[in-house]
């Protein structure tokens, strides 16, 4: 595929998430894909696997937003492809269970591979997070 192409999966897939349609969402991955995180959010850094990502990482998400899974307010701002990588940089605004106003800049770097992402490493302020949400 073409780096359009895989710039309109990532973009198809941030559609989805954002409006909380989990299953066009959970297609748009491969069923081996992975998603690391920095080692230093409250969670295990690696999920492995289409089903772990949604069942595990997303699931994180109960236990901190007033919108749960169910939805997401992300803006992007910044897109960049190249051959199979697609670089994501946005802001992801929301409120949290405690109260607390969240809005953090966020950058995701997508590997796609034959139509499917295969893999996410996400770069966020871990600490910004803890702070607003778990402290």
């Amino acid at each position: 595929m073409s780096a359009q192409q895989n710039q309109q999966r990532v973009e198809d897939y941030l559609e989805a998430i954002c409006a909380g349609d989990h299953e066009r969402a959970f297609a748009a991955f491969a069923e081996e894909a992975s998603w690391k995180t920095p080692p230093s959010m409250p969670w295990p850094s690696l999920f492995e696997g289409r089903k772990a990502i949604f069942e595990g990482y997303f699931a994180v998400d109960k236990g901190l937003f007033t919108t749960g899974m169910s939805s997401y307010d992300l803006e992007t701002t910044n897109v960049v492809s190249a051959g199979g990588h697609v670089v994501v940089e946005m802001v992801h605004r929301s409120e949290g269970l405690n109260g607390k106003r969240y809005e953090t800049e966020h950058c995701l770097v997508f590997e796609v591979r034959e139509g499917l992402i295969q893999a996410v490493r996400e770069y966020i302020d871990s600490h910004y997070l803890h702070e607003q949400m778990i402290a």
